[in-house]
């Protein structure tokens, strides 16, 4: 008797571990886009920019701007917009909050991140288009080449999300 109820017991243990059904719930993840822009805005800042000459010389471009321009805000929109504002402090107190708003689009393997308008060393760029280094929900690393006054350069920004 003892046997036959072991045997039960185990039957029954087998049985129930392999009726379990695993969830088919699945999580789909997120596009390029969602993760750049979220479902309605999504606010970014440059943590890191680094130009890169032809010599090899590395420029900080972060620590070389004062605070008035680094703790500015990058606001991407889903709708392939986007705006840079004023972040908490202002160079000069009568400075429009919104500083530039253009737009925003990816190729069609989502590996470069284009836009239409940036502004690098104070003056403003046309139709730079980024390599996506690496995209997450808190941080983008793009790179790209820009010219400025005759000279090429390697230019490395990665931006974390604001909180």
């Amino acid at each position: 008797m003892r046997i036959s109820s072991i045997i039960i017991i185990l039957l029954a243990s087998v049985l129930s571990i392999f009726s379990c059904k695993k969830s088919t719930s699945s999580v789909t993840p997120k596009t390029k886009t969602e993760l750049l822009s979220g479902t309605i805005s999504k606010t970014w800042k440059n943590t890191k920019a680094e130009a890169t000459n032809p010599q090899g010389l590395k420029i900080d471009l972060v620590s070389t701007q004062p605070t008035c321009v680094t703790d500015n805000l990058l606001i991407f929109f889903p709708n392939k917009s986007y705006e840079i504002r004023e972040g908490a402090t202002k160079c000069n107190p009568s400075d429009p909050d919104l500083l530039l708003k253009a737009n925003w689009s990816l190729n069609a393997t989502e590996t470069q991140f284009s836009i239409d308008k940036i502004i690098f060393q104070g003056r403003q760029v046309e139709n730079v288009v980024f390599d996506i280094v690496e995209l997450t929900e808190t941080i983008f690393i793009g790179k790209t080449s820009l010219a400025l006054n005759g000279v090429t350069y390697q230019f490395v920004a990665t931006f974390e999300v604001s909180k």
